[in-house]
């Protein structure tokens, strides 16, 4: 047992996930271990794959066969079905879901705990398709003083955010991160925040699991310091817009010099997340039917944002669903999302409107089992709905009386 996992774990933050995400922070073994995955040298030249390839060959110098470790070397993902592969690997890999590493680091006389979250996937597709990429590491941390946290740090895309202790939301002791849909940066609360690029949502509406901590000691793994890449991804757009996969823990100038994130700290502008979506949920056989109206709305959404969850599906993460809208304020999606009429489902809905994008509030609809009641949206989201028609009759019928 280590000198500080008592603080670590008395620490430990609490995650609040966004209505709209689908990956969860889980064990980094998920990308050395899952099959097909590669490792290769920047050229292409490939070193190992899975089975072969786990977090253990990944060393501090040289790998399990004694070549040098560059830091070009990269793990990729040549199948690019992230979904599919994300479902499978938490159904065949349960040991490895919602875990976080922490490590206790002392840093110009002061000590610093740090808790580092990997997530499979970065799915940020607001901001149209920009911003996706293989892997994606995440860190919040907390400067102690007299085994007490004075000063919380939460990375934040490029730069991070502080806040003095006082001043976090805590549950029991424990401090709250608000993850952003998509992309994973971490918020002090909820809500609507302008990022360098673009925008995140974080609303914390997803109930979230309660995290296994796993302690790095102060004689690292050797993954941990490892200096590739978790992912293929390269950037695509000029300035960056577009994240390549990230470097892991041990290659972040955080992880020996804690304090340096205070240097570029800033306080993201916060916002109030428009309004959302009028829409009515239902079964159509086994699949859903979504009704829309956003005739309300001063800018016709430009998409469609539907995940669902299912309690009944014990292990299977929530998916998410984008539809086009194409400049449509009304109508009806007859969608190919099975919807089995033996499972309780929560579905969140959300638009996105604007260039660039803007993501708008979600919506919730629960739907029970035939038999057991039809679910509704929220009342007043169903009078939302009534009051939208009930305007667009009027505008039309307006029009043809002219």
């Amino acid at each position: 047992m280590g000198e500080h996992d008592v603080l670590l774990r008395r620490y430990l933050p609490r995650l609040r996930y966004d209505s709209n995400e689908q990956y969860f922070a889980d064990g980094a073994a998920q990308w050395t271990d899952n099959a097909g995955h590669e490792l290769r040298r920047t050229g292409g030249e490939l070193i190992a794959r899975a089975p072969e390839l786990t977090l253990g060959f990944l060393g501090a110098e040289t790998y399990a066969d004694g070549r040098t470790v560059e830091k070009g070397d990269y793990i990729g993902d040549p199948k690019r079905d992230y979904r599919r592969q994300y479902v499978k690997l938490r159904m065949a890999r349960p040991d490895l879901k919602n875990r976080v590493y922490g490590r206790a680091v002392e840093a110009d006389g002061r000590l610093w705990l740090q808790y580092w979250l990997w997530y499979f996937y970065n799915d940020y597709s607001l901001a149209l398709g920009a911003g996706l990429h293989e892997g994606d590491w995440e860190m919040v941390q907390f400067r102690l003083r007299d085994d007490e946290p004075d000063l919380a740090v939460y990375a934040q895309h490029t730069h991070a955010e502080k806040r003095p202790w006082h001043e976090v939301t805590t549950h029991e002791g424990r401090p709250l991160v608000y993850v952003a849909r998509g992309s994973h940066a971490s918020y002090f609360e909820a809500g609507f925040h302008t990022t360098e690029a673009w925008y995140d949502l974080a609303d914390g509406k997803r109930k979230s699991p309660e995290l296994t901590l796993e302690i790095l000691e102060d004689d690292p793994p050797g993954w941990a310091l490892w200096p590739g890449r978790w992912g293929d991804t390269a950037p695509r757009l000029p300035g960056g817009v577009h994240q390549p996969s990230p470097t892991g823990p041990g290659a972040k100038k955080q992880w020996r010099d804690p304090g340096i994130l205070l240097d570029t700290a800033r306080t993201p502008q916060r916002s109030q997340a428009p309004e959302a979506p009028g829409i009515a949920i239902s079964r159509a056989g086994d699949w859903m039917r979504i009704d829309f109206d956003f005739e309300r709305h001063a800018e016709p959404p430009r998409s469609l944002v539907v995940t669902v969850n299912s309690r009944d599906e014990d292990g299977v993460p929530p998916r998410t669903y984008t539809f086009a809208l194409e400049e449509t304020a009304s109508g009806r999606l007859n969608t190919r999302i099975p919807t089995d009429p033996t499972k309780h489902y929560d579905v969140y809905t959300s638009t996105t409107a604007g260039d660039p994008p803007v993501p708008s509030d979600s919506t919730l609809t629960l739907l029970d089992p035939e038999g057991a009641g039809v679910g509704k949206p929220p009342l007043g989201q169903r009078i939302s709905l009534l009051f939208s028609r009930a305007l667009a009759w009027v505008r039309g019928h307006l029009k043809r009386s002219r």
